[in-house]
């Protein structure tokens, strides 16, 4: 019987309230880069005032902790290169997640000049019978036409 006792002390202890809005809002961004809207709804969650949120918010950017640019960047590297998705889906993702437009297209750019797709996308050609399907999983995955064509030219050395 003690046995279930201590096992519901222990949910207990681990629901405690926040307080403090910027040790909460540092907690959440120790798991990953987060976006400003996205910190701003959870704080707004957890109960925290208006006022509150947005001096930390300011405090972390001043800090350097908030920085949509450098969030939108490092998600669309992580989505072209691991994910294999094109521009124009994670253009989409970043939109839905409440990125500016500008932010997106540097972000973007910045992206596709780092990422070698011809080495990601090689292992992919075995998958595939012909060009024409591999051209078709690109084109779903967010890849537009001329980006296809120089990298297919790319994996087949220029051959059709």
């Amino acid at each position: 019987m003690d046995y279930y006792r201590r096992k519901n002390n222990r949910k207990k202890k681990r629901n405690h309230p926040v307080k403090n809005p910027l040790k909460y809002a540092l907690r959440l961004l120790r798991y990953r880069v987060r976006f400003e809207r996205e910190l701003r709804e959870r704080l707004k969650k957890q109960g925290f005032a208006d006022e509150e949120v947005e001096s930390t918010i300011t405090t972390l950017k001043k800090q350097g902790y908030l920085d949509d640019e450098k969030a939108a960047y490092l998600f669309a590297l992580d989505e072209m290169r691991l994910k294999l998705f094109g521009p124009r889906v994670v253009k989409m993702k970043l939109k839905s997640l409440g990125v500016d437009e500008e932010i997106i297209e540097r972000a973007i750019e910045k992206a596709l000049e780092e990422i070698d797709f011809h080495e990601e996308l090689k292992r992919l050609k075995g998958r595939f019978k012909d060009r024409w399907e591999l051209r078709d999983y690109l084109y779903r995955r967010g890849f537009d036409s001329s980006l296809i064509e120089e990298i297919l030219n790319k994996i087949d050395g220029g051959e059709e």
